[in-house]
Order: C-alpha cells, then sequence, then structure tokens
C-alpha cells in the first residue's frame, strides 16, 4: 500500500474538465468476496449501457481500452493485506491505485471526470502521522498513514560534539573531564557549553517538524527516543516544540538513532493505535450519552441509522468496520429499507442486497456526513454495532 499524498489527490483533481473519459473503480475486495468475477459483470453492464447510450465509436474504443487495462491488472492480483477497496483511476495515460482498510459497495463510473467524493471522504477520515526518532545530537522523521511510513522530513545532524551522546561529564575517550582545583569550575562550564548545543539541537529539529507541519499538515505527532541514561532527551525535546505539535502528541516510545525502518514502523504503530483507541472510546462515549439523553442528537443501530438518513439528519456515521447486514435497497434512487417493499420515490421493487451497511455508508457520504469506522471492541456500543451523530431532531 504506497503513502497517500496530497499531491495524488491534486493530479486527479488535474483530470477535472478535461473531457475524459476517466474510468473510476472502487471495487470492494473483502475476502472471500470474488471481486475478480465482480469486476467483470461490472464491465459488461456498463458496456452495454454505453453501447446503448449512442456513444461515438472512438470514444467507446477508448473506453474498451481502459476496461482492458483494468481487467489485466485485477487478473493479476494476490490477496492485499489490510485491504478491503481498491480503488483504481484511470485514463488514457493514466493510472492511479489506493488501498483503503475499510469497504464500500464496488462501484464502476465513466466520466468526463474522475469521480473523486467517495474516496476524499475516506481518506479525510484516517489520522496522518508524523513520526520522530531523537536524540541529543541527531534526529530522524517519519510520514506515516494507513499503515505505511516513509523517511520525509529527512534526517538531521546537528554541530553537537559527538562525545555528548557518550555521556554528560565525560571526555571523547569516556575519561573524567578535569582534574585538580579548577575541575569543577571547568566541569560546570563545559556542561553548560553541552547543554547549549543540545538546546540548540532540540530547537532546529522543533522547528522542521513546526514547517513540515505548515507543508502537510499531519493531525498527530508521534516521538521516540533512547532510554537508559539518556532516557530524558524526549521530555526535554516536547518543551520545544511548538504548542500546535504539543496539543497533536499521540504518544511516545523508546528507541534508539539505529533502529531500523520497519521497527519505528512498528513502535509507531503500537502508539497510534492506542491513540486511536482513545479517539474511539471519546467519540463512542458521547455516541451514547446523547443516544440516551431525552431528546438527544445520537441514534443507535440500523434501523434508527437508516430512518435518520432518509430524513438526511446524519452528521457523524459511526459503524464497526467488519459489520455486515442485509437489507433493500432502490437501484435507481438509492432509497435504503430494512424491509421488502417499494420505492416511496418510483414505486419500483426494492432489491435486496447483501453489503446493506457498505450501501448505508455510501449514502452517508454522498450526504456529506462524516465517516467514522470502528476498529476494536468497545463495550456499549459492541451490540449496536452502528450508530450516528445528529445534525437535528425532527421532533
Amino acid at each position: 500500500m504506497n503513502l497517500i499524498r496530497e499531491q495524488d489527490i491534486q493530479r486527479l483533481q488535474g483530470l477535472l474538465g478535461k473531457g475524459g473519459p476517466v474510468v473510476s473503480l472502487y471495487l470492494n475486495v473483502t475476502p472471500p468476496r470474488p471481486f475478480k468475477s465482480e469486476l467483470r459483470s461490472l464491465i459488461h453492464e456498463k458496456r452495454e449501457k454505453l453501447q446503448a447510450a449512442g456513444l461515438a465509436k472512438d470514444l467507446l474504443g477508448k473506453i474498451e481500452g481502459i476496461f482492458e487495462s483494468l481487467e489485466e491488472y485485477v487478473a493479476e492480483l494476490r490477496p492485499m493485506e489490510r485491504t478491503r477497496l481498491l480503488v483504481i483511476f484511470a485514463a488514457e495515460d493514466f493510472f492511479q491505485q489506493y488501498r483503503l482498510p475499510v469497504a464500500l459497495p464496488s462501484r464502476l463510473y465513466v466520466d468526463p471526470d474522475p469521480y473523486i467524493r467517495p474516496l476524499t471522504v475516506l481518506l479525510d477520515e484516517f489520522n496522518r502521522y508524523c513520526v520522530v526518532l531523537v536524540d541529543r545530537k541527531r534526529a530522524r522523521a517519519f510520514d506515516m498513514y494507513l499503515g505505511e511510513m516513509e523517511e520525509d522530513v529527512g534526517a538531521l545532524e546537528s554541530e553537537t560534539p559527538s562525545w555528548i551522546s557518550e555521556g554528560e561529564g565525560k571526555g571523547a575517550r569516556g575519561t573524567a573531564i578535569g582534574t585538580g582545583p579548577w575541575a569543577g569550575w571547568r566541569e560546570s562550564k563545559i556542561q553548560r557549553h553541552i547543554a547549549d548545543h543540545v538546546h540548540r539541537h532540540f530547537k532546529e529539529v522543533a522547528q522542521l517538524l513546526f514547517e513540515h507541519f505548515k507543508r502537510r499538515r499531519f493531525d498527530r505527532l508521534i516521538v521516540g527516543g533512547p532510554e537508559g541514561a539518556e532516557g530524558k532527551v524526549v521530555p526535554q525535546f516536547l518543551d520545544h516544540l511548538h504548542s500546535y505539535l504539543r496539543e497533536r502528541l499521540a504518544g511516545v516510545f523508546p528507541g534508539e538513532m539505529d533502529l531500523p525502518v520497519n521497527e519505528i514502523k512498528r513502535r509507531a504503530l503500537e502508539v497510534a493505535a492506542r491513540d486511536e483507541r482513545r479517539e474511539e472510546e471519546i467519540l463512542i462515549e458521547r455516541l451514547l450519552s446523547e443516544a440516551h439523553r431525552e431528546k438527544g442528537l445520537g441514534v443507535l443501530g440500523l434501523n434508527d441509522v437508516v430512518l435518520a438518513l432518509m430524513m438526511s439528519q446524519v452528521h457523524t456515521l459511526v459503524v464497526e468496520h467488519d459489520y455486515h447486514e442485509r437489507g433493500w435497497l432502490c437501484p435507481r434512487d438509492h432509497h435504503l429499507s430494512m424491509a421488502p417493499g417499494t420505492c416511496p420515490l418510483c414505486g419500483g421493487d426494492l432489491q435486496e442486497v447483501e453489503d446493506f451497511v457498505d450501501e448505508v455508508v455510501e449514502e452517508a457520504i454522498e450526504q456529506r456526513a462524516e465517516i467514522e469506522h470502528i476498529f476494536s471492541r468497545h463495550e456499549g456500543f459492541a451490540d449496536w454495532k452502528i450508530g450516528a451523530l445528529l445534525r437535528f431532531r425532527t421532533y
């Protein structure tokens, strides 16, 4: 899974107004779903509709070429770890994909412009982390998003003398600094010299991070640093951070500067998981409080959520990421129902769908509601699995 960057979205937006054709594919690849045959069915249905629409032959030819490239690509795919939704945007001389850990119903769009709203909503849901590993003379910084990370902010080597990291009050070979009657005075001066170098190093790294934050606007910060004799490094470094960054601190972890990237990633993900669990708990406590309060702005359970969606009341949809349920849908008007019947808008028969919860998520996206997927079990919410914070009450 490649790290998704702001410039990737900008590339997609660069296709707007170019006249296409652009094929936008949202493919649910949740195991054991037969997503390869599902794509073939989506392409077959779309091909028939395009031909019936009487499009020009040269335009149909371009679209057919894109369909073939999509089929070839998906046919070679192997099981994808932590991926439930494969998103592809394809045009002539353009191909871009994303792999997300949450699902939507499989959809295929052919338009002059890329259909990016579901993607942007889902991407905004996940925190973007900056991970910093720091000691008293060096720093390494990374971006981490959707479980992937890469060294991006860069490594910084300060002017701090090389012997500082070996212990304050020691020379380059580990010998005591200063002897005789002037030893205390000399050591005190050297200690101040060391502290000044470390202070300037931390200040420089903190400024680098703040500049990176202004460019990339990451959501949360994770800081790692050494234990043992240098165990005070992280608290000292945190004191140098801009207030905007301190309030975004997700947590800290122990680590030396020479840790392999994979190990830094593992430790940072543990911190991120704890941080996301705390955020989930805050959200769910708010939802439960609103749902149980008389005339509160919260509902629990699929039935009440669907009713709220059909009345455009939902501000934030909260759903367990692996929740599945059957339901009924009008494919023309996207009217949702927990029971069979006819669509109140067009009078057509509702169709039963197995991925009804995914349809609920899609409807919430279309109504510009916020989407929050819950990835861990929470008491009080586990029996409901889905709920919503509302914009307003109708009574």
